[in-house]
């Protein structure tokens, strides 16, 4: 990667925890796409889309369908785009926004709740590149959600034993410290703008503090670099790539479903431990003010309709999931 090129990595040697067994931890998740921004500046983007409202553009390119809808364009500035539009998902969350230049140039950025919405990456590299389009910024991330395979630790003592260093000096490090909060530290190595690895405490920032659901995010941005829309189709190859010894965390067996039950599990936690702390009290006062008519009373006068804030980006059917959650801990209370 010396000529500000990436090559797709392939499979090494193992450094990361439980190295020496080879086998694969069902606790890493396959590498995501959890961030994206594409730009259509060509002139076969420019004559393709002329005409096209944003909301088809957004579907053609990414395959969205009706999960996103596009707000109006407005006169206002997006990097050098002169008008914008927001993006909003089906739960209602901001997921990215749309950029317009006056000569037709069209940027696409994607949050990673944008992500979630995407059926095929591959289709959207084939369709960047039929076009002639290219990526400016891509976040690939993976997931340790029990913290058995990495941690902060994990590539704190990697930095310090040199294995980021490329190219005869080691980048720039930086350690976010909670303070013993518990809502989670963070550790970057590299330059925002140009490669950047950001690893978190994914699970106690979801809100639990005894998670240790690490999440390794890798950015990388066209900036100074060569960066082919293949990301997309590989992500795990450019992620190895970015770093030598990141190729070892390319294990990943869960696939985002697993992800999202697992941060749906970490909310739910910090959600009954909310309830407890808060109207813990309260509500047993309730209860024994008014015994069998409590629940009644509680229904009509103190529960009301809507998702807690901590919920408000999840998809699809929440109250199963918040169902399977609680009641795998009831499970594990009787055992």
């Amino acid at each position: 990667m010396a000529d500000g090129t990436f090559s797709p990595a392939e499979p090494s040697k193992r450094i990361g925890p439980g190295s020496n067994t080879g086998q694969k931890s069902s606790t890493v998740t396959a590498p995501i796409i959890d961030f994206c921004v594409a730009v259509l500046d060509s002139e076969k983007c420019k004559a393709t889309f002329r005409k096209m409202p944003m909301a088809e553009v957004l579907r053609f390119v990414f395959g969205t369908g009706s999960s996103i809808a596009v707000g109006a364009l407005r006169e206002q500035q997006m990097n050098f785009y002169q008008r914008s539009a927001t993006m909003v998902d089906v739960v209602g969350a901001v997921c990215g926004k749309i950029g317009v230049r006056d000569d037709g140039a069209i940027q696409i950025s994607l949050s990673g709740q944008g992500c979630e919405h995407v059926p095929d990456w591959n289709r959207v590299a084939d369709i960047l590149d039929a076009l002639g389009a290219h990526l400016s910024h891509i976040d690939i991330a993976v997931d340790d959600l029990t913290g058995q395979t990495f941690n902060l630790q994990t590539f704190k003592s990697l930095y310090e034993q040199g294995e980021f260093t490329m190219n005869g000096r080691p980048p720039s490090a930086q350690f976010v410290d909670d303070m013993g909060s518990n809502k989670g530290c963070s550790f970057y190595v590299g330059q925002r703008g140009h490669k950047q690895l950001n690893v978190y405490e994914k699970g106690k920032q979801l809100g639990d503090p005894e998670s240790a659901h690490t999440r390794c995010e890798l950015r990388l941005y066209a900036k100074r670099i060569d960066l082919p829309n293949d990301a997309l189709r590989n992500p795990g190859k450019y992620f190895g790539a970015a770093y030598p010894m990141l190729i070892a965390f390319v294990v990943g067996e869960v696939e985002r479903l697993g992800l999202k039950d697992q941060m749906v599990n970490a909310s739910a936690k910090a959600m009954v431990r909310f309830l407890r702390t808060q109207a813990g009290t309260a509500l047993h006062l309730v209860m024994d003010a008014l015994g069998d008519d409590a629940l009644e009373y509680v229904m009509e006068n103190i529960v009301r309709p809507g998702r807690p804030g901590r919920f408000r980006h999840t998809t699809g059917d929440l109250a199963s999931l918040v169902r399977q959650q609680l009641a795998e801990a009831l499970d594990q209370k009787a055992a």
